[in-house]
């Protein structure tokens, strides 16, 4: 009975210790379970609450960690800039060290969201990886879609597009994850899409991006969509338009931080049309911004006024200042650091990864297993690479063959059968038989029909591509020097090529299956017969980018050595 009753305390000591750590795993303090309660919806409130908590040194080293977490979150989402990351450190370490995922994925995000504020690119970028390593596998796709949206807004300012771009999309893809969709972070996400695109001079998708934001966005964050509108107006000098936005804009908001932006706006607006004294007066209160970018702008502006009025005195004091702001930026910024670090990001988690999995199975069956798998892989490779480069072989020699029976040499080398034809119907007329004499005569007409059809095809597609060389869109591009193409511009270019060479696109694809938008966009311009000075300008690349691309094309097309000059013909051709 004894031992019965001393099994039964033991098992109730053990149920109430496993009992009193699970319950370790929340604050203990009431301000703190308080506070994160409310966080999201009630941030001033939540940070009301942990700046009357007394006697922070004597909390738990859990609770300590959890404060200092909230109290940054809390000061991040009231827009409080951060100054240091000493405190949220202590909570990104704690949590990590206690296997804590979640918290230690958004410890991170706000060590990122710290380091940002203090213009340390390269740190904050480090920090925001890290998060994002973390916190893919807790399956928080709510603030994964923060992380990659403060990341993809990094490598924003730090001129890093094509970097930019991809993350933006992936934190876009995270929020269309939720069961309950988040708006005003989706607003958010394709705003700063649009602003790539504006970055990137690709006007037309900035515009549709920040209208699809308008569509999800609320009072807190309209305004910067408006304004970013309205500034991309400005650059279209379509001012009327510009204006109703920017105006639209101020009248949305009355929070300091948003309507600096909104004073740079209507200093380029009013600086665009001439009224000087109006965009000094905006300027001069965006100087007063504490954002490096925006203050930047504002002085690069006024010193552009003070040129214009002939006022030395002031672009001299305007443009000492800007440079000092653009010096100050430059040595934030840190382009091939940030690829650099991103590229190794992705390298130690595959090997971490390999890492792991080798750990899960013995030596010995994980290398039996490995080149067995190998060889059959390779085995699989090969048999899949001859049979696709056999097919490859196939469909070139049938375009060939298309080719050539449509060329000038085919119809001659008929014209010559016909002769050769004709003469031995007269000369051998006594020795052959009514049957040999009708099939020479049958064979004579079917050259002779097929090289009819073939002249007929020929004045088709002459004047099909009379008609393509006489539409707006083709003249347009011979004759403008730094033309741009709208997406709408492709698809009509796409079009007007297929329309003048029948499944000229869907051929080139059959070919290589793999081949990029991008790729048969230069197709298309090599077929036009452009320089590749003017290819290079209309793809936002270089001209040994365009060569490049067209030897490895005719590779590809092909299986023939790479080459420039046979790519042109091939595409001429084809």
């Amino acid at each position: 009975m004894r031992k019965l009753f001393k099994y039964v305390t033991a098992l109730v000591v053990l149920v109430l210790s496993l009992f009193i750590h699970a319950c370790s795993n929340y604050p203990q303090v009431p301000g703190l379970i308080e506070a994160e309660k409310i966080m999201e919806e009630k941030p001033d409130s939540a940070l009301l609450i942990l700046n009357n908590i007394e006697n922070i040194d004597q909390l738990s080293e859990k609770d300590h960690a959890t404060y200092y977490l909230l109290l940054t979150q809390a000061q991040d989402l009231n827009y409080i800039t951060h100054t240091s990351d000493s405190l949220i450190k202590i909570a990104a370490t704690y949590f990590e060290k206690h296997k804590e995922m979640h918290k230690a994925s958004l410890s991170y995000y706000y060590m990122g969201r710290v380091n940002a504020d203090i213009y340390d690119a390269l740190k904050a970028q480090e920090y925001y990886l890290k998060a994002l390593e973390i916190g893919e596998n807790t399956k928080d796709y709510h603030l994964l879609a923060r992380i990659c949206n403060n990341l993809g807004t990094l490598y924003n300012y730090q001129d890093i597009h094509d970097m930019a771009l991809p993350i933006q999309k992936k934190a876009l893809y995270y929020l269309k994850q939720e069961q309950k969709q988040d708006t005003v972070n989706i607003s958010y996400v394709l705003r700063n899409i649009a602003r790539i695109f504006t970055l990137m001079n690709l006007k037309d998708s900035a515009i549709i991006y920040h209208e699809q934001a308008l569509q999800y966005s609320n009072p807190t964050n309209i305004s910067s969509i408006l304004v970013d509108l309205g500034n991309i107006y400005i650059q279209n000098s379509e001012y009327n338009k510009a204006k109703e936005y920017i105006d639209l804009a101020q009248s949305s908001t009355n929070m300091p931080k948003t309507l600096f932006p909104i004073y740079l706006s209507k200093g380029k607006f009013f600086s665009a049309i001439n009224q000087l004294d109006s965009a000094k007066f905006y300027l001069t209160r965006c100087s007063l911004s504490s954002n490096i970018y925006t203050k930047a702008g504002s002085l690069h502006h006024l010193a552009k006024i003070a040129l214009k009025e002939h006022n030395l005195n002031d672009y001299v004091k305007y443009t000492e200042a800007y440079s000092e702001l653009r010096d100050s930026i430059t040595n934030h910024s840190h382009f091939e650091n940030i690829r650099r670090v991103q590229s190794m990001f992705n390298y130690q988690r595959i090997a971490k990864e390999k890492d792991i999995f080798e750990k899960k199975a013995t030596q010995r069956m994980i290398l039996i297993y490995q080149v067995t798998l190998l060889f059959s892989i390779i085995i699989v490779a090969l048999i899949f690479i001859f049979r696709k480069e056999k097919k490859k072989k196939k469909r070139l020699a049938e375009i060939k063959e298309q080719q050539y029976k449509r060329s000038q040499q085919y119809i001659e080398d008929n014209k010559k059968q016909i002769i050769q034809l004709t003469e031995m119907l007269h000369s051998k007329q006594t020795e052959m038989s009514e049957v040999e004499k009708k099939l020479y005569e049958a064979r004579k007409l079917m050259l002779e029909m097929e090289n009819r059809q073939i002249f007929e095809k020929q004045g088709a597609i002459l004047l099909l591509e009379k008609d393509f060389h006489n539409s707006s869109l083709y003249i347009r591009i011979h004759r403008d020097d730094n033309i741009q193409l709208s997406s709408s511009e492709w698809e009509e270019l796409h079009q007007l090529i297929d329309a003048t060479y029948p499944n000229f696109t869907n051929r080139l694809i059959k070919l290589y299956p793999q081949i990029s938008i991008e790729e048969i966009h230069i197709c298309y311009l090599v077929k036009m017969q452009l320089s590749i000075k003017k290819i290079a300008s209309i793809m936002h690349i270089t001209s040994s980018g365009v060569s490049q691309c067209r030897r490895r094309l005719y590779k590809k097309f092909t299986g023939e050595p790479q080459n420039t000059e046979k790519f042109d013909k091939f595409i001429s051709d084809f």
